[in-house]
This record gives structure tokens, sequence and C-alpha cells, in this order.
């Protein structure tokens, strides 16, 4: 299965709560009403300037191993070896927001509205993670009509610069997968462009494959400790 995926925008959701919440603000707090404005038109250059898309491939365990192994930079002990081993379905992904939203993210800080400009970056990190949660719907949707069985499985994204796998893990899975095609390329730092972009490995499997503790030595320097939310998800 290799397929390219073009997002409607009205399938990404923006809760207002998140977004505002990813800025450090809490809920039910007020806004000023310059504040009001700076969220309210980050929203509308999101729904006048995003183009997402995404390229999913499915790839082998062994396949994937050297896609894992990339650069042998790996911490020795990770939660994402131990849960491909056990997985049923793995899928290459990239997915976007494009390059006209996050060219615009650049302006706003590069002119001086950088309130705009941060308002919109959250904006756009969070939808590109919706896209991640959308093709992993498109996963699961593609396994059950192949095989109804599947339809149990759960399919959770995993990216390079998390969980113990190293960030240049992203070399050899742009090797792999050429995200190229959908207009994503990868510099020396392993930054991608457009910079609101996610790749990484869908994988699907029973759901407790994807529960682990999270007292790798590497946890304690996360910042998101995402892995908690994602795992009550299940």
């Amino acid at each position: 299965m290799r397929s390219i995926i073009s997002f409607a925008r009205e399938d990404i959701k923006l809760p207002r709560k998140e977004i505002l919440r990813s800025q450090g603000i809490p809920d039910e707090s007020e806004l000023s009403e310059n504040f009001e404005r700076v969220y309210t038109e980050a929203i509308e250059y999101f729904q006048e300037l995003a183009e997402p898309k995404g390229i999913m491939n499915e790839i082998t365990t062994s396949v994937f191993e050297g896609v894992f192994r990339g650069e042998g930079l790996n911490e020795n002990e990770n939660p994402v070896e131990d849960i491909y081993r056990k997985s049923s379905y793995l899928v290459l992904f990239a997915v976007t927001v494009g390059h006209i939203l996050s060219e615009k993210v650049t302006e706003l800080f590069n002119t001086g509205y950088y309130a705009d400009g941060y308002m919109l970056d959250s904006v756009s990190s969070y939808a590109a993670d919706q896209l991640v949660e959308l093709a992993a719907q498109n996963m699961q949707l593609e396994l059950a009509g192949r095989e109804p069985a599947a339809a149990s499985l759960r399919v959770l994204g995993y990216s390079p610069g998390y969980c113990g796998w190293h960030i240049s893990g992203q070399k050899k899975l742009f090797e792999v997968l050429h995200p190229e095609e959908i207009g994503i390329t990868l510099n020396e730092s392993c930054l991608m462009s457009p910079i609101k972009s996610v790749s990484g490995v869908l994988i699907g499997g029973p759901a407790e494959i994807h529960e682990f503790v999270n007292s790798y030595p590497f946890c304690h320097a996360c910042r998101t400790k995402s892995c908690l939310k994602r795992m009550r998800s299940l």
C-alpha cells in the first residue's frame, strides 16, 4: 500500500482549549480583546492557507528494521523497538500543512508580529499532529477493509526524535518513503521543510503493545509527555 492523501481542512479539529493550553493559557481564562483577535486570525489563516496532505507506504518488519536502525544512534533501550517487533502492520508516513501556511508563520515573526506568529505556530503544530491521527484512522480503515479482524487493532504514530528514536533516523526514513513526492524535503540537520510537517511510522497491532512505563532515562528530558495521553486513548 502506497498512497498520497489530500486531507480536507474541515476534518482537522482545532479545539480552542487545546490551542490555548499549548500557549500556557489555563482553561476558562478570559482573553483580552487583542489576544482574542490574534487567536481568531490564526484560525482564519489556517482555513485560508493550509494545504494538508500526506504520503503513506506499508513496509515489512525486516525493511523497517533498517529504517529504525538509521545511523545507529538510537537509545539502547526504547519503547518503539519493543512495540514494532510485536506489531501486525507498519506504514511509513509523512504529513504536512503545506508551504504557504509554514511561510506565513515565518513572515509574522520576521515582521515583528510575534504574538500573531506564536499563535499561528501553535495552530499549525496542533494541526500537523492532527494529520498524524487522521493518517492513523486512514490506515485503520484500510486494514479493516482488507481483513475484518484487523478492525480491533489500534494504530499509533511514532516519529524520529521521540521515545529514544534518534532524529537522524529521518534520513533513512526519507530514503525509503520519498516524501519529496508531496513537497517535503529534509536538510542536513534533519529539519523538514515545510517546517510544519511530521514523519514517522504508523504501528498497527493489539492495543496492549502500545503500552509502556515511561521511565526510560530519556523520558525525564521529554517536555510533552504525550505518550501518557496516547496510552489513555487506547
